[in-house]
């Protein structure tokens, strides 16, 4: 399986019950469940979602849902579909009994992307040095995944023919161009390569970025 580098999203569930409480229905209001951190009890549509759960003195778990994966021990994945929200059921085995716990995720859709330069998006001005040891990245508000390295983009200076740079740094031939760049010229940024790990996602069609040489 590849990873996501900087792209991938981790849930911590933890399960805690009492042992001597055996039940048959999920909606037992004395079973709770602790999520590490509540910013995260999120799906993304059209991502790999991916988590860990771990439930605590368990002979066995189940993990069941609509679009729920397992890839190995404790680790899974969600491909949410349609709907605001989904819910799945985690089932410990412990000892013959069976202790079930429904845990519900919000739904949400990923906004629109842009190209940027630590956060920076639309507009911005730099200096020649600044722009030419940038890092260009995806930016998506209120995304908390990391979608990992930039593996290509597209650069157009002035009204110069638009050149591909490979990587998410500009190669030393680019940053010879953008020295002899002046005040005021213009570098225009778009086209940012398509990781197949978001297959689903199109980020290509991300917002440009305009940077103005100070």
């Amino acid at each position: 399986m590849k990873n996501l580098a900087c792209y991938t999203l981790i849930f911590w569930v933890c399960i805690y019950c009492t042992p001597k409480k055996q039940i048959s229905s999920s909606e037992d209001s004395n079973i709770k469940s602790i999520i590490e951190n509540e910013k995260l009890n999120i799906l993304y549509r059209g991502l790999k979602n991916y988590l860990t759960i771990y439930v605590p003195n368990s002979d066995s778990i189940k993990v069941s849902g609509l679009g729920v994966y397992k890839e190995q021990k404790n680790k899974y994945y969600i491909t949410p579909a349609a709907g605001a929200s989904m819910e799945i059921t985690i089932i410990k085995f412990s000892k013959g009994k069976e202790i079930v716990e429904k845990r519900e995720f919000r739904i949400v859709n990923i906004d629109k992307s842009f190209a940027s330069i630590e956060n920076k998006i639309g507009k911005i001005t730099l200096s020649k040095e600044e722009l030419a040891n940038s890092k260009i990245e995806y930016y998506i508000p209120q995304f908390v995944m990391k979608l990992g390295k930039v593996g290509k983009f597209r650069y157009q200076i002035n009204a110069e023919e638009p050149m591909v740079n490979y990587g998410d740094e500009f190669n030393k031939s680019v940053k010879e161009k953008i020295y002899n760049m002046k005040s005021g010229d213009i570098m225009i940024i778009d086209n940012l390569n398509f990781n197949p790990e978001l297959q689903n996602v199109d980020l290509k069609k991300v917002t440009e970025l305009v940077i103005y040489i100070k």
